[in-house]
């Protein structure tokens, strides 16, 4: 009986650890969602189609002003990425610097040729990347690890669940 009772006390803790982790990741998704984030997998459709676009160049691509644009448009894209690089990251973030000093050096030489601006920018866009990179090394990481220790407890639920049925049916016989 005290073995069954510690059984279902495990139980107990592992549903209600399972079930409080999804309520809370649920409330923060539909948080973000509400604030039209879209994450490095760009999976909110409500954000809108401009913001998909300057977002994306900065998560994966390369932040860049088309030479098309009139040299008003070219500052504003400009200052939309800068806006929107400060306002995803915070002072701590690893990207910050580097990704700062890229989107700088695009605003700064945003009247020249897409050319001759990328030459300029080389530099800081490389270590920019290789930041971001390194970023979504670390959270594809985190992301496993959680799953192996969700895995490992949820198999040890089913262990503990099974001798559990195992130790009722010995007390019915």
């Amino acid at each position: 009986n005290k073995e069954i009772a510690f059984i279902e006390a495990e139980l107990k803790d592992w549903f209600l650890t399972r079930r409080f982790a999804m309520e809370r990741n649920m409330a923060l998704k539909k948080a973000l969602d509400a604030s039209n984030f879209a994450g490095l997998s760009m999976t909110n459709p409500d954000v809108p189609a401009a913001q998909q676009v300057l977002w994306s160049d900065l998560v994966q691509g390369k932040p860049e002003i088309e030479d098309t644009l009139s040299t008003n448009a070219k500052a504003m894209k400009a200052d939309m990425y800068m806006k929107t690089f400060k306002d995803a990251t915070d002072l701590d973030h690893p990207c910050r610097i580097p990704g700062s000093q890229y989107l700088q050096c695009v605003q700064e030489n945003v009247k020249e040729k897409t050319q001759v601006r990328q030459n300029k920018c080389l530099p800081t866009f490389s270590t920019f990347d290789a930041c971001r990179k390194g970023v979504l090394q670390q959270q594809t990481a985190a992301t496993e690890s959680a799953l192996v220790r969700q895995d490992i407890m949820d198999r040890r639920a089913k262990a503990l669940f099974e001798r559990r049925n195992i130790l009722l049916d010995t007390l019915r016989s």
